[in-house]
């Protein structure tokens, strides 16, 4: 009986000598991989950022809740997410520089309108208000 078997594990072995557990050699030259640098990665990060920023407006406007407080939900989500995943000074640091740089560019927004940076009554200011005359005295 172990003729047998060893007659049928023979002929096995003998059938199929094509099929081997080898690992194939990857061919792929350096040139054909691409290789990514720091910028192509944060440009594909940033685009899924506003994919997803995108996506959540568009939810929010369905929603019954007004859309300032959906973004304010969003947005404690994702700051206590933060917390959570960084180091405190990794967390402070990128908080810190996310408010300039989004005051910058606000305040260059702001700069670019023509209301904001000209005003053809110079009885008033920039917010409707009308200026005091500082050397106007009393007496």
């Amino acid at each position: 009986m172990s003729n047998e078997k060893d007659k049928k594990k023979g002929k096995k072995r003998e059938s199929n000598p094509k099929k081997l557990n080898v690992i194939p050699f990857k061919t792929k030259s350096l040139k054909d991989q691409k290789i990514e640098t720091e910028n192509e990665i944060w440009a594909k990060v940033d685009s899924f950022a506003k994919e997803l920023v995108s996506a959540f407006k568009e939810k929010a406007t369905k929603e019954a809740l007004g859309k300032d407080e959906c973004f304010y939900i969003f947005y404690y989500r994702v700051m206590q997410s933060l917390m959570l995943e960084m180091s405190y000074p990794a967390f402070k640091y990128y908080t810190n520089w996310t408010r300039k740089q989004l005051l910058e560019q606000q305040k260059k927004f702001m700069n670019s309108l023509d209301e904001w940076t000209s005003n053809p009554d110079e009885q008033e200011d920039l917010f409707g208000r009308k200026k005091t005359n500082k050397n106007k005295t009393l007496h």
